[in-house]
Parts: C-alpha cells; structure tokens; sequence
C-alpha cells in the first residue's frame, strides 16, 4: 500500500495522510497535561471521528495517529505496506 504522510511546517499537530484514493486529515487539540483529543476527517465523509491519546506534544500526537490509521487500513484492505512505518521525522 502506497501513501504519503504531510505534516503542517505552519501549524504543530495538524497533517494530511495520503492514501490510494483518499485523503484523511489530522488536528490535535490538548485536553490537558500529556493528553491529545485527535480529529480525523475523511475527504469522502464530511463528518470527523475522534480519538484521545497521550504524546509528549502535538507532532508526536498527529504522528502517531497517522501512523495507526495507516496500520488499520493496510489490514483491513489486506495490502500490506511497502515499507515499515518511519518513527517521528526530526528536524525542519
């Protein structure tokens, strides 16, 4: 499965993750110390869910529910990834 991971230069905790004809957008909000509220909207269905999950900031919080979504999705379509999950990009 082929997909391209875009995190926001602009905005901490804000991406895109690019999958075979989709597209899922990521923005965290902190609810409090070391917690993350996480909305995950999908191009094709207006509506977002919503995930909770602790991280030490807001890049870590977006990295790691795209890295899940894009673990869930590969088992679910029974295409396995083309290469292993990078951790968290450093840097610019």
């Amino acid at each position: 499965m082929q997909y391209r991971i875009e995190m926001s230069r602009r905005r901490r905790g804000i991406a895109r993750l690019h999958l075979p004809g989709r597209r899922l957008d990521i923005e965290v909000v902190r609810t409090r110390d070391m917690a993350w509220q996480v909305a995950i909207s999908d191009s094709l269905r207006p509506q977002a869910g919503l995930v909770e999950l602790r991280a030490a900031d807001a890049s870590d919080a977006v990295w790691r529910t795209a890295r899940a979504a894009i673990r869930a999705l590969a088992e679910l379509t029974g295409s396995p990834l083309a290469e292993e999950l990078p951790h968290l990009p450093t840097g610019p």
